[in-house]
């Protein structure tokens, strides 16, 4: 599978390629809060569950998702994106989430259950890189922006590849890190901006993946956002 980096639609057609293309709706979802987010806590590849505020979070996001032409869902394995999508699954008599486990969220390794602070006492430098030059961090004992974006890319080429045009929308339930880079990628900036895009509980973010017929490389565009997402 291609790892290149995506290109907008206009990029094809400027490469020559007068081929016709289809797309597919998808939307990109956080999960609900979890006790360590209400303490500032990094939980990457920790299991939290949602905590009351999150389960009513995942409530309302399914309200809001009413009517939305959700078809499917796909979530992260770890426990506080499965719970959002069983949640959303049940209120919109929607068939059992299906698991992708490139959805998970970036591994912070050895910074996990930590708070800031903390962290600041045993890697001052490193949390610096990661304030000011988040593409340059690796965690210690965890993985770097660029490996995540790659997985992600990954998952959305699939997905291009799998869904017909004009098919249901899928709904997407991961986490900030992954719906940073989706973002990133569909306006095709730099990972340095990777900290500057909020992504807020339970928030969602309307992407049209499309694929050029004979052409290889997905094209991700973003469709909407949810308000004050990108800087």
């Amino acid at each position: 599978m291609s790892n290149q980096r995506y290109r907008r639609l206009q990029a094809h057609t400027a490469a020559g390629s007068s081929s016709r293309t289809y797309g597919h709706a998808i939307t990109l979802a956080r999960h609900g809060q979890t006790a360590w987010n209400r303490e500032g806590r990094y939980q990457g590849r920790s299991d939290p569950p949602l905590c009351k505020e999150g389960i009513d979070e995942a409530v309302l996001l399914a309200a809001q998702l009413r009517g939305a032409g959700i078809g499917s869902i796909i979530a992260s394995p770890l426990c506080r994106a499965q719970q959002t999508a069983q949640i959303i699954a049940t209120e919109l008599s929607i068939g059992p989430p299906k698991t992708d486990p490139r959805l998970a969220e970036i591994a912070f390794g050895a910074w996990e259950g930590l708070t800031q602070s903390e962290v600041k006492v045993r890697w001052p430098e490193l949390l610096q890189g990661w304030k000011h030059a988040p593409e340059t961090v690796r965690f210690p004992g965890g993985e770097n922006l660029q490996e995540a974006r790659l997985r992600l890319r990954a998952f959305l080429a699939d997905q291009a590849l799998q869904q017909e045009s004009n098919a249901a929308t899928t709904l997407v339930i991961t986490h900030t890190g992954l719906i940073r880079m989706a973002i990133l990628e569909a306006r095709l900036a730099s990972s340095s901006l990777f900290r500057k895009i909020c992504v807020a509980p339970a928030s969602r973010h309307r992407f049209m993946l499309r694929k050029a017929v004979g052409n290889w490389d997905p094209v991700i565009e973003l469709v909407d956002d949810s308000p004050g997402a990108w800087p």
